[in-house]
């Protein structure tokens, strides 16, 4: 775990790469701005670079082709930089005047199949072997660790990516494709992890936090019907997970509300995993928010971090996207959107 304060900043550094060579000499003579954004699950992590284009050289001699790849480092002067992800180019924008040029980058790539529609049928089979299976088909290496969860029926009539992001979604897992990297963590993993840093709410600005409870279910219901036996059984889970504060006078934690929902499930393993990942989702809306902080290269989407001095909002947070910013006078930003997963 780190802290730093304003006092001990060095200079912002980035190295940028362009089909494997380095640019940055080039790219600092013009740069207005640099931005990357990544995100927990469901979005591809995104570069974008403004550079002044007054000369023309951008838009003309210099100007990249769609789907040539991008790969950025970023820290402090006299610190090691950290690797943020590899780009392909998908976007190029003009801007003016006075002329600007701004390059985007997914880190899932266009050129890859994953936004092809695919027709497919799962039988007997398990959510981790679904996941090997696309990635293999993408020629992807799959990184996470996936519970055995029993699928006894599955079609996919959607893209790969859309297919897979609503799989994670189901079963609380964070999915995104990062370069040759089709990555699935369980949500629950990570908001296990050891914060990487401690932030004091007095050092942050743009602080927007929300505490509320009408969304928080007292309880989590799922009727799902045996495909052998035709029978619809009910699985019911009570929240004791909540990191809210109790009412004075009743103690209560949640809202009055029981969330239902029926869903096919080949076996009470499946619906239970299902209801766990309802509930989950459920708790990680009870506070949430964002903020702005002086930028570290290790406050990314998927860490935890600590937030002190906040009273009773105070304790650790996962974080969900992050963007990371630098500006030609070396500023460097960080703005995450979190979610609390413990109180103090």
């Amino acid at each position: 775990m780190d802290t730093m304060t304003p006092s001990q900043v060095p200079h912002a550094r980035f190295v940028l790469t362009y089909q494997q060579r380095n640019i940055t000499r080039n790219v600092s003579q013009h740069l207005l701005s640099l931005s990357y954004t990544d995100f927990l699950t469901g979005q591809a992590d995104s570069l974008a670079v403004e550079l002044e284009d007054t000369a023309g050289k951008w838009r003309d001699q210099w100007y990249p082709g769609h789907g040539d790849s991008l790969a950025l480092s970023i820290g402090w002067e006299g610190q090691p930089l950290r690797q943020l992800g590899h780009f392909e180019i998908d976007e190029v924008e003009l801007n003016g005047p006075p002329s600007t040029i701004t390059l985007h980058g997914l880190a899932t790539g266009i050129k890859a199949a994953l936004r092809t529609t695919e027709h497919h049928a799962y039988e007997n089979t398990t959510l981790a072997a679904i996941a090997q299976q696309i990635a293999t088909r993408q020629g992807l290496q799959l990184i996470g660790t996936i519970q055995p969860i029993p699928l006894d029926r599955l079609t996919q009539q959607d893209a790969d990516l859309t297919f897979l992001r609503n799989l994670a979604t189901e079963y609380d897992y964070a999915f995104k494709v990062t370069g040759q990297h089709l990555v699935f963590h369980a949500i629950s993993e990570l908001a296990n992890a050891a914060p990487v840093a401690t932030l004091v709410l007095q050092d942050l600005s743009n602080v927007n936090l929300r505490d509320q409870i009408k969304n928080v279910p007292q309880s989590i219901e799922l009727k799902h019907k045996d495909p052998a036996t035709k029978h619809l059984h009910t699985v019911t889970l009570n929240n004791d997970q909540t990191t809210a504060a109790p009412s004075s006078l009743s103690q209560i934690t949640t809202s009055g509300d029981t969330q239902k929902t029926r869903k096919r499930s080949a076996s009470t393993d499946a619906a239970n995993a299902k209801a766990h990942a309802q509930l989950a989702q459920a708790n990680r809306e009870r506070t949430t928010g964002s903020w702005a902080a002086i930028g570290r290269p290790n406050l990314l989407s998927g860490n935890v971090i600590t937030l002190a001095a906040a009273g009773q909002l105070g304790g650790r947070y996962l974080i969900t996207s992050s963007q990371h910013r630098i500006t030609r006078n070396g500023g460097y930003t960080t703005n995450q959107h979190v979610c609390r997963i413990r109180p103090h």
